[in-house]
């Protein structure tokens, strides 16, 4: 009896606890991730006035240590293809021109193109 009771609280009961600290940690990044790509989504659709329509994001990567993303863009249902982004997480601010110094500076070659 005494050494089921030992064999619970030396093994059971830890590795119970590092399992539970896991799910929080990593389910927390997961939600953070998602709301994050709803917010740039957002962003895009209001600088390029799609009003209802959806935009879809496609080849994200965080730059800048976490500060900014860069990827492409598309506007659902659209003839158009596939358009480059930069978006800063602090100021909340969209980039779409290419050629700018902030888009230039961080994304460079992290997107195969302005539009394909």
């Amino acid at each position: 009896m005494t050494q089921t009771r030992s064999f619970v609280l030396v093994f059971v009961v830890p590795l119970a606890v590092f399992v539970l600290l896991g799910a929080v940690i990593f389910g927390g990044q997961a939600l953070s991730e998602t709301r994050d790509d709803a917010e740039v989504q957002q962003a895009i659709a209001a600088a390029v006035n799609a009003g209802s329509t959806s935009v879809e994001l496609v080849n994200l990567q965080r730059v800048d240590h976490g500060y900014g993303v860069c990827g492409t863009y598309r506007v659902t249902g659209s003839d158009k293809g596939f358009s480059s982004f930069y978006y800063e997480t602090v100021n909340k601010k969209v980039v779409l021109d290419t050629s700018s110094q902030a888009f230039q500076s961080r994304c460079g070659f992290s997107t195969l193109c302005d539009t394909f």
